[in-house]
């Protein structure tokens, strides 16, 4: 018997283990699938609160009732927290290498994102992440800690950079560690995501799911915790689940006490939980940014589809919902993004977003079918959606950020902001932060301008190239450029304004008349040079190899008489500021570009082509350098021109001719087919006299007709109905062309017309068909066929008019000419 108890033994603990597994996978399975089930049913079940360390709270019968929630512990019971958090709303950039541009350009940029990259000012300087490991504290700006704090914190939603470190530690579990050799707020080596944190006592912010599904989540009490350090307690203060009293800033330890009533008897909660978050939960974030970037208002008052009803996630889809497969799937949370020309991040999930084809192509949601069948190809080929449908902005947006003044206006918060100066699209001058002081989007003042227009990846696009001008640190041998801490620029200013310091830095002056200084004049570039590379060598920082030099868009100034010029794309004003495009506040269709004919654009007059728009934004005197806009649609001088003499001239050349050949005609049947008793009324003789009358008094009409402003639009067809069936009328032409070359073709003495007909056809019929097939390969040729073809069309229309004309003398009054 002994000799089989040992197998029986193992095989007993073997057997015991199996169930144990079976049961607990069957239990997980199950949980599973309950999970799942409450997923898909898009409602939140009643559910129990968790703190950090997966500890249960439960305020009705006073379990941990002092703990704040944990949404990691919490809402990741059901939901993949993971998964979620990998969203780049979360991460910002954290982990995401640097493309070759941005290599090549920022020396101080170690991310694409906010979370170490250009932050999101539209042009330096700005506060920049600190590499992880230093040898100093001169070499550190922005610690991990203090990208929170510097105001990044109150848009960022938690998780990625403010709950792990750049080792993908979480930060207050790894202070705390004490085989690690940190302290709360000391240098700790360093470390740049650990130099003076305080994360032991902070703590980490966590993704805050009910930040985006709470309509109800309070976001000014969420800041202002930020604003104390309370970074654990944020959660629990926004939702509204509790009230935190007490500050880690102020050294008063944070009191969590939970309003019992949004509680059930069992201490669960059971809350209005949005599957879509709402259009002002994403505009808490978007709202402030976005005036400033592209004078975006997000309001009925300036968005066609805002004033239908749509969300923000109607297009910027993402989970189940998405349209797009690279991002489609359960709790996916990589909401449809467009592609911005500088915006860098994740750039392999660009144009996910639902845009207008997936909607005014397809029907989807019942919108309008977008027909544009009256519109030659080639503008749907190269202009983008965005370029007719928004065409005008009714708020201003930055078109000019200098970091190299100091800023004379008001209200404007944090104070090292003073050296950003604004200019708005026309140039004046915009105190932006004071406004954002005054304003919500809702109290946006008018202000009208038309948007630029740029190529970009093969099309046409409306945007804002910001310009910038701004002082830099260059290496010789090293690419690209460094920048001066922005705490450096600013101390340097207010030593100027309050000790008299930097005395060079009162030779700059304001040379253009609206009160505000700028740097444009050799002196005063000097000036500004000199200052800041005293300041810095002042503050201590070695020079020795490094040379301060200011930046004006794409010109390095060593010295203002030494400078050279940057690579930049066409589309940018400069390769150190953003370029934004316009995708936002449509207008109503009846609103949009063409909708007068093709004039809208290829007139003298309008500003799609010929606008002067900003090169550099202060030139000797104080006043733009201008360029006309379509050197930046990659458009010749030529060709904008042959453009405007087509739709300006000859095509109104061409619709006369029509009417004339059409009253001639008339003419003609009203002479033929006039009855025998009206003839014998009107001696023989007489008809040249009558027809020329006749014929006289058509021209005289038609050339008044057209003089007259106002007249055509009343008593003809619109340009724009005339343009959107140009072809048709073009095909008629020809047809009318081919049987007035039937008719003349045994009129030996009619030969040279009979050859200009021929050679008008053979014009038209080739150029029409090259403007059909639109070959790539010869493309800036295609673009003269236009004007071959209606070129070709007028000269024909007059031909056959001039034949019928010719034809009413000589047949109908056997009158030669």
């Amino acid at each position: 018997m002994k000799k089989y108890f040992l197998p029986i033994t193992l095989l007993t603990l073997i057997l015991i283990i199996v169930t144990i597994f079976y049961k607990q996978n069957n239990i997980n399975e199950r949980q599973n699938f309950f999970n799942d089930t409450l997923i898909s049913m898009n409602v939140c079940p009643p559910f129990y609160l968790y703190d950090e360390n997966d500890s249960l709270i439960n305020p009705v019968l006073g379990i941990n009732a002092d703990k704040p929630y944990s949404p990691r512990k919490t809402c990741g019971k059901c939901h993949d927290y993971e998964k979620i958090t990998k969203g780049y709303h979360f991460q910002q950039g954290r982990g995401e290498e640097p493309n070759e541009l941005m290599k090549a350009r920022y020396q101080w940029v170690t991310s694409p994102g906010n979370y170490g990259g250009t932050w999101c000012s539209p042009a330096p300087i700005y506060r920049q992440l600190a590499k992880k490991t230093n040898k100093s504290a001169k070499e550190i700006d922005m610690t991990s800690f203090d990208f929170i704090t510097a105001t990044c914190g109150g848009c960022h939603p938690g998780g990625g950079s403010l709950e792990f470190d750049r080792n993908g530690i979480r930060y207050d579990k790894f202070i705390k560690d004490s085989t690690n050799k940190l302290s709360s707020g000391d240098d700790n080596n360093f470390d740049g995501d650990y130099y003076k944190a305080k994360w032991d006592k902070t703590g980490v912010i966590e993704a805050d799911c009910m930040l985006c599904h709470l309509p109800e989540y309070n976001f000014k009490v969420r800041n202002a915790n930020l604003d104390s350090l309370n970074f654990k307690w944020m959660a629990t203060a926004g939702s509204g689940l509790a009230s935190v009293n007490g500050s880690i800033k102020s050294d008063i330890p944070p009191e969590v006490i939970y309003d019992i009533t949004k509680f059930d008897k069992e201490g669960k909660l059971s809350l209005h939980l949005v599957r879509e978050p709402r259009n002002e939960t994403c505009l808490n974030c978007h709202s402030k940014p976005d005036w400033k970037k592209r004078g975006a208002s997000y309001t009925s008052r300036t968005d066609v589809h805002i004033k239908a009803g749509l969300k923000c996630v109607d297009c910027h889809a993402a989970g189940r919902n998405a349209p797009n497969e690279r991002i489609r799937g359960k709790e996916e949370h990589q909401f449809g993004k467009g592609d911005d020309p500088s915006g860098f991040v994740r750039d392999d999930l660009d144009n996910t977003v639902r845009d207008c084809k997936d909607c005014h192509l397809t029907g989807y949601r019942n919108a309008p079918i977008a027909k544009h069948n009256w519109l030659p190809p080639l503008h749907l080929e190269k202009l983008s959606c965005q370029t007719c449908h928004i065409n005008v902005r009714g708020v201003k947006s930055a078109l000019v950020q200098v970091s190299d003044v100091y800023n004379p206006g008001t209200k404007i918060s944090p104070p090292p902001k003073y050296i950003w100066t604004f200019y708005d699209q026309n140039m004046k001058y915009w105190n932006h932060y004071g406004e954002l002081n005054m304003f919500t989007n809702k109290d946006q003042p008018n202000d009208i301008f038309y948007p630029l227009l740029a190529e970009y990846k093969g099309k046409i696009f409306p945007v804002n190239p910001v310009h910038s001008a701004w002082p830099g640190i260059y290496t010789e041998g090293q690419p690209g450029l460094n920048q001066p801490k922005m705490k450096d620029v600013y101390g340097m200013w207010i030593a100027h304004k309050n000790e008299n310091k930097y005395p060079e830095l009162k030779k700059i002056k304001d040379d253009n008349g609206d009160k505000v200084p700028e740097v444009n004049t050799e002196e005063e570039i000097d000036a500004f040079i000199n200052s800041v590379r005293e300041h810095l060598i002042n503050s201590g920082y070695d020079l020795s190899v490094k040379e301060v030099v200011w930046v004006n868009n794409d010109i390095m100034y060593r010295s203002s008489k030494e400078f050279k010029t940057l690579d930049k794309k066409e589309f940018e004003s400069s390769p150190y500021a953003s370029v934004y495009k316009y995708s936002h506040d449509v207008s109503p269709s009846k609103s949009a570009l063409g909708i007068n004919g093709c004039t809208d654009c290829h007139s003298n007059d309008s500003k799609f082509f010929n606008a002067a728009i900003v090169k550099y934004p202060f030139g000797r005197d104080g006043k733009p350098v201008t360029e006309p806009q379509y050197k930046r649609m990659d458009i010749s001088a030529f060709t904008v021109l042959i453009g405007f003499l087509r739709e300006e001239y000859m095509k109104p050349l061409f619709y006369i001719g029509v009417y004339l050949f059409i009253i001639s005609f008339l003419i003609l049947l009203m002479v033929k087919y006039i009855p025998e008793e009206f003839k014998s009324l009107i001696p023989v003789t007489k008809y040249p006299f009558y027809i020329t009358l006749l014929i006289s008094i058509m021209i005289i009409a038609v050339i008044i007709l057209y003089l007259k402003t106002g007249l055509p639009e009343y008593m003809l067809p619109e340009r724009f109905f005339l343009d959107a069936n140009h072809f048709i009328i073009s095909l008629i032409n020809m047809l009318i062309g081919i049987i007035t070359l039937v008719v003349l073709r045994n009129k030996s003495e009619d030969l040279f017309l009979q050859k200009i007909i021929i050679t008008l056809l053979i014009v038209s019929a080739f150029s029409g068909f090259l403007i059909i097939i639109q070959f790539n390969a010869i493309f800036h040729f295609i673009r003269y066929t236009y004007t071959v073809f209606d070129l070709s069309q007028t000269a024909l229309i007059f031909v056959t008019t001039f034949v019928l004309i010719k034809n009413l003398y000589l047949k109908q009054i056997k009158f030669k000419i």
